[in-house]
């Protein structure tokens, strides 16, 4: 049996990365938002979330903010 990252002609290869969760991409995006986090998370989360989530999760958090952004002066206006 071949218990190393090596495959039938020697050559290293990666193991498939897992896509990350819904939650992990959300929290992720909120943690990044405030910039708080440990390095660990940031290379764990970025190595499971794929581009497409990230330009996805950024979108939605920055509608989000604006939102949230609208409905604080709103009420602090009226």
């Amino acid at each position: 049996m071949n218990f190393d990252n090596r495959n039938d002609t020697g050559a290293m290869h990666k193991p498939a990365a897992r896509k990350a969760s819904l939650g992990q991409v959300a929290a992720t995006m909120f943690w990044g938002l405030i910039m708080i986090g440990k390095r660990g998370t940031w290379e764990r989360d970025g190595a499971t979330i794929t581009l497409k989530q990230a330009i996805i999760g950024a979108v939605v958090a920055g509608c989000v903010v604006v939102f949230v952004l609208v409905l604080l002066v709103r009420l602090a206006v009226g």
